[in-house]
């Protein structure tokens, strides 16, 4: 692979702070201690085991790195993965991932939450609820890429996430930490673990709170801006009767509220809203509304009502595992329940053409039984059922305001959309792996899955009721995994991975012609070749793979309003595009030059396209986009992580460490493929972060620049009413200072 001319200043760019790392290491050839690189243990397949053994492409992010990265949510360790990335709807918590290119291409508000990942906290399923969960008090997050349904269940076609907390012991212990940052960012947090009965019962508990004046000001009279209130914890609990049950609970809350969606104006206007706000006139024609337009502007907004937009979660898990003398019995159940707002101007302009109402409660309950052997034997095996609802709840009305462009009264309904969706499913599930010969093991999985949906909505335009649907549509799939590995020699192992996964399908939840009653299932084959090595006595760790998805019927949302004889009507569906695909090469190196200097790198390329779509509905336009390329699939990614440590006193060692991150050009919104232009076109990227500390056994002070570089970027765009054109999220420099003490 060659790389693009657009690494070559990116990487001169990062020169100065690695030349910084690489000349203090001058001194580091007399350090008398073998340098090699940490064992990292993942449970990917539901048991403990060396993250190079594991025939998955995985990337295993350990609590040391979540400390040193500073990793505050899913784009800081995503920042860490190759063929990963984010696309962010507005707020914290509105958080899209794409892997491989495989991403939900579904309406984000949907009732029950559509996903092509799972995302698991400690074996529960939160992605009904949360996208991005607090992340204090972290053994290690793992990102597993492909299909990863034997294990990780339904939707899970282009990975998983699985996140492991650190759980109750039988210590003591204590921690409190400080961060100040720009815009008067102030965030706090706390551990503490109580041993309540020696070796019996035990207590943890963690929590953060941030708040921040945000860097987005609205210029209005009525104030506001992008200012955040985030408060988060979680409690948990363990109990270890015998040397053999250890029997967990836990309870994690989550609060967000901003005083808008993170965004600002960039002067382009879709075809409907043109049509609203300027009529015929000929051109792109916005109103800059005195603030202007994205690059110039990147921190003023101009609503004449004030925004409330937020998110609330609380989830209830336990996991109890027995083990008897060969084999585990666990058993997992847990219930989240969620809230998610949007309140006030959507228009994005000084003037009062509309406002909106929208909440959106989903709730989750599921459970999962599992047996399995212990020990590395000559055959392995795992056997399991799960079971589980989601259900969701909507209630969104848009309003005309005072100065309605239909001249209808103020507080008049514009469109208005009540809805009641449930999803119910169970699957059985198996694994065996056969150690059939020396240095040779395959790897047989499957899961067969069954889901029933139901969908009640009634759709409203101007007060009349546009569509009423009562729907009821059920599916089932056997989704198998095949994987042959070969250990030719220690610290070596070399896979080849057949996986399929499996998306449900769905009903629709208004009426359209162009639309059919109900969306196909979505199921994609993974065809995967990896490399793992150690090599220099463990100093030197390559990762690579090589891949191939076919990915068929892919949901693709449609949404969009149109005008009929001055009403706004409102189209929300789904269809299907028959065929896509998505290859590419992933490639990760961990260096221990020394035993003070470490070295990372990341680099992922990927094509993804469609096959065959030629009926795409996309802002009311039927376009063939066959051979087109997905949207949120750049073709680069990359990234560099280097630290230096050094001991300067007895008691603490001083370390600095730069990050830098690539992405290339992507496809922000499938409004690019009818308007092919900026800022549906989001320009490549790359940022570079520095960080300077001292930690002792209790006491760890960082100072940080993050972004350091002021680049200015942005990963997509979202579009509603916006008087000013579509929005966008816009990046920011950061810099900041951190301390963490710990009571032992």
């Amino acid at each position: 692979m060659q790389l693009p001319l657009r690494f070559r200043p990116s990487l001169r760019r990062l020169t100065p702070a690695l030349c910084l790392l690489a000349g203090v290491q001058v001194d580091a050839a007399a350090d008398p201690q073998e340098p090699t690189i940490d064992e990292v243990v993942v449970t990917a397949q539901r048991r403990s085991e060396s993250i190079q053994d594991v025939p998955i492409a995985i990337t295993a992010v350990g609590e040391q790195t979540l400390r040193d990265q500073n990793v505050n949510g899913i784009e800081d360790y995503f920042a860490l993965t190759p063929n990963v990335s984010f696309r962010s709807n507005g707020s914290r918590d509105r958080k899209d991932l794409s892997m491989r290119g495989i991403s939900n291409q579904l309406n984000p508000y949907a009732n029950v939450r559509p996903a092509t990942y799972a995302f698991y906290i400690d074996e529960f399923n939160v992605v009904a609820g949360t996208s991005n969960p607090q992340i204090v008090d972290l053994e290690r997050i793992e990102v597993l890429r492909g299909p990863q349904g034997t294990y990780f269940g339904r939707n899970a076609v282009g990975g998983a996430i699985n996140v492991i907390t650190k759980k109750p012991d039988n210590a003591w212990y204590g921690e409190i930490g400080l961060d100040y940052s720009s815009y008067d960012t102030r965030s706090g947090h706390g551990v503490v673990n109580i041993p309540v009965v020696d070796g019996v019962f035990a207590i943890r508990a963690s929590g953060q709170i941030e708040e921040s004046d945000g860097w987005i000001e609205n210029i209005n009279p009525v104030g506001g801006g992008n200012d955040y209130d985030y408060k988060t914890g979680r409690v948990q609990a363990r109990l270890t009767p015998n040397d053999r049950l250890t029997w967990d609970f836990s309870y994690s809350y989550s609060d967000e509220e901003t005083g808008m969606r993170v965004g600002v104006p960039t002067g382009f206007i879709t075809a409907t809203w043109r049509a609203v706000y300027y009529g015929n006139q000929p051109g792109n024609i916005t109103d800059p509304d005195g603030v202007g337009f994205y690059p110039e502007n990147d921190d003023r907004v101009n609503f004449n009502r004030p925004q409330s937009v937020g998110s609330e979660y609380k989830y209830y898990s336990t996991r109890a595992v027995y083990e008897f003398d060969t084999m585990a019995l666990t058993a997992v159940a847990g219930r989240i329940e969620s809230d998610l707002f949007n309140y006030g101007d959507v228009d994005g302009g000084s003037h009062d053409f509309y406002y909106e109402d929208l909440l959106l409660n989903r709730e989750s309950t599921s459970g999962e039984l599992r047996l399995q052997s212990l020990g590395t034997k000559t055959l392995e095996w795992s056997i399991g059922a799960s079971i589980g609802k989601d259900e969701g709840t909507m209630d969104q009305s848009t309003y005309h305001g005072r100065e309605s462009p239909q001249r209808m009264p103020e507080g008049t309904e514009t469109t208005g959309d009540d809805s009641v969706a449930s999803s119910k499913y169970w699957a059985v599930f198996g694994q065996a792996t056969w150690r059939f010969a020396d240095h040779w093991h395959m790897v047989l999985g499957g899961r067969y899955s069954y889901e029933e949906i139901d969908t009640y909505a009634v759709t409203r335009s101007n007060l009349v009721v546009t569509g009423i649907n009562d729907r009821t549509v059920d599916f089932d799939d056997f989704s198998p995994r095949f994987t042959v590995g070969w250990e030719p020699a220690a610290n070596v192992l070399v896979y080849a991975t057949a996986s399929r996964g499996f998306k449900s399908g769905g009903t629709q939840s208004s009426n359209n012609i162009n639309l059919s009653n109900e969306f196909k299932p979505e199921i994609l084959w993974n065809y995967e070749a990896g490399l793992k090595l150690d090599l220099l006595d463990r100093r030197l760790r390559l990762d690579g793979t090589l891949f191939y998805m076919d990915w068929k019927d892919v949901q693709q949302v449609i949404r969009f309003q149109y005008l009929d004889n001055g009403a706004i009507r409102a189209v929300s569906g789904i269809a299907n595009a028959a065929k896509a695909r998505s290859y590419g090469a992933e490639l990760s190196a961990d260096a221990a030059v020394t035993e003070r200097f470490k070295l990372s790198a990341q680099l992922g390329y990927l094509r993804a396209n469609y096959e065959d779509y030629p009926a795409a509905l996309i802002d009311g336009q039927v376009l063939d986009l066959s051979g087109k390329p997905l949207v949120d699939a750049p073709k680069w990614t990359a990234g560099m992580q280097g630290q230096y440590t050094m001991p300067i006193s007895s008691t603490f060692d001083a370390f600095a460490r730069a990050e830098w991150n690539y992405r290339a050009e992507t496809l922000s919104n499938p409004y690019v493929y009818r308007y092919h232009v900026w800022p549906f076109i989001a320009p490549s990227y790359d940022v570079t972060n520095l960080r300077v500390g001292v930690e002792g056994e209790r006491l760890r002070v960082v100072a940080y620049a993050e972004n350091v570089f002021d680049e200015d970027y942005f990963s997509n765009t979202y579009e509603k009413a916006f008087y000013s054109g579509v929005q966008l999220e816009p990046s920011t420099r950061v810099f900041g200072v951190s301390l963490t003490y710990k009571f032992q």
